[in-house]
């Protein structure tokens, strides 16, 4: 009995501070009614919860009210924030962004474990090991359940035109070169930026250095993909490209104003610049600034539409906090910001959609006299590259026999005919560089077009 009256009272309490907590006359929502819910929940839960967790969830709850691109992030959050600045990452090698709540894969990094397994631009993450992925909310924490150790395997369940698949993808080191360039079609420049990391300006002034060395004057300046990075690394790149003047207006919080500048020591006298819906942020403030002062022509896709600045703030204990307290506007004062920059000529990327194309099961063994959606889409895929295959489309006979043979001559594989395991992996392989290179780019071919006028 005195343990039954022990708990009646005990209850009675607690339904009191309930009732006082909910029914107080006047009471203030501040940092004593705060701390007096936190006693009560520590006093009272009848689960397992820490001080210090509380204390996290209360701070998240705040950034829930506030812009996606401002977070509070854990130790392990801030770390892999850090790494992507500095231009270094473990995992599987691919840029991945959200868009409308789903795990998109942006465009896998050359020579990466993601572009080996045959990953491809416009594939969608549902699942991660066991788990099936919902709606994403925060891209950092399902970034983190990707990454580890290097060697260590992780399994991802792909959507693709509508069907899942999935992949065992190896870990390694992903070292991101920012900048990577070459001459094309004999005399143009082409300089592709894949964000802007700290050192960045000097990559770009390399490039730069080396083009012009061989006499280049007109370049194509390839920003897809790009996220973004650092305010001060495009403001330093953009005299490159963006004629002495206004390059950014930036308006903090309180409507203070700092506009930063073009050096302007432009290094070619025609500019092309791909953009698509993946390029954000800072290099969103570069190809406007570009089409602002006409210093170029613009061929793509719309661009992402991020015009906000992000400030960090490094906590002691390793955690960090990601605030946004101002917004970018380009030279003509107009703002990108859910609306991105429109491209002077709208193209799509591939001559091929591979959304349509037939799932390839790496995991069988396809020989003449198969049929079925397996051999159409080996079929798909050799053709694409530019193998002859006059069979019916589905039906494994001699044309598809003798272009099976042929791929795996040019690839060192032992050829005799069949779609094995090694082959088909192969197969999947290379079509994935294939549908990244210049053979398939339709916007690089239009920029070639554009500049060569």
């Amino acid at each position: 009995m005195k343990k039954t009256g022990r708990f009646l009272c005990s209850l009675v309490t607690v339904m009191i501070l309930i009732t006082n907590i909910a029914f107080a006359d006047d009471f203030v929502k501040n940092e004593e009614f705060f701390n007096a819910v936190k006693k009560y929940i520590m006093n009272n839960y009848a689960g397992e919860v820490t001080e210090d967790e509380l204390y996290d969830s209360a701070i998240k709850g705040m950034f829930e009210k506030l812009d996606k691109h401002s977070i509070y992030m854990d130790k392990e959050t801030n770390e892999s924030f850090t790494e992507s600045v500095n231009g270094k990452m473990y995992g599987i090698g691919a840029l991945i962004n959200v868009k409308d709540g789903k795990l998109n894969i942006v465009e896998p990094i050359e020579d990466s474990p993601a572009q080996k397994a045959g990953i491809m631009p416009g594939d969608t993450i549902v699942g991660i090991e066991d788990e099936r992925l919902g709606e994403i909310k925060d891209l950092k924490e399902v970034i983190n359940k990707i990454k580890g150790d290097k060697g260590t395997n992780v399994n991802l369940t792909i959507s693709r035109n509508g069907k899942e698949f999935k992949v065992d993808i190896k870990r390694d080191e992903i070292k991101i070169k920012s900048v990577k360039y070459r001459v094309i079609e004999g005399d143009v420049g082409y300089i592709k930026i894949s964000q802007f990391t700290t050192d960045v300006e000097d990559e770009v002034q390399a490039a730069v250095d080396e083009l012009k060395k061989q006499g280049i004057n007109k370049a194509v300046l390839d920003l897809r993909g790009n996220p973004g990075g650092s305010l001060s690394a495009v403001v330093e790149v953009s005299k490159h490209f963006v004629p002495k003047g206004k390059v950014v207006i930036v308006r903090d919080a309180k409507d203070k104003v700092i506009n930063h500048y073009s050096k302007g020591e432009v290094a070619f006298d025609k500019l092309a610049v791909l953009v698509d819906e993946n390029s954000a942020s800072a290099s969103e403030l570069l190809s406007g600034a570009i089409q602002d002062t006409k210093s170029g022509t613009l061929i793509g896709k719309t661009t992402y539409g991020k015009g906000t600045v992000q400030t960090i703030l490094p906590l002691k204990n390793g955690e960090g906090i990601k605030l946004t307290i101002a917004k970018y506007y380009l030279p003509s004062d107009r703002s990108i910001d859910g609306t991105g920059v429109t491209p002077d000529i709208d193209c799509d990327r591939y001559d091929i959609d591979a959304d349509k194309l037939m799932e390839l099961d790496k995991n069988t063994k396809l020989s003449k006299g198969d049929a079925g959606l397996e051999v159409l889409a080996v079929q798909e895929r050799l053709e694409a590259m530019g193998y002859d295959i006059t069979d019916p489309k589905g039906v494994y006979q001699d044309s598809t026999f003798k272009a099976v043979e042929k791929f795996q001559q040019d690839t060192g594989i032992y050829p005799y005919g069949a779609a094995d395991l090694t082959t088909l992996s192969k197969i999947n392989e290379e079509f994935v560089k294939y549908m990244l290179s210049d053979k398939m780019d339709k916007q690089l071919k239009k920029s070639i077009e554009i500049l060569k006028k």
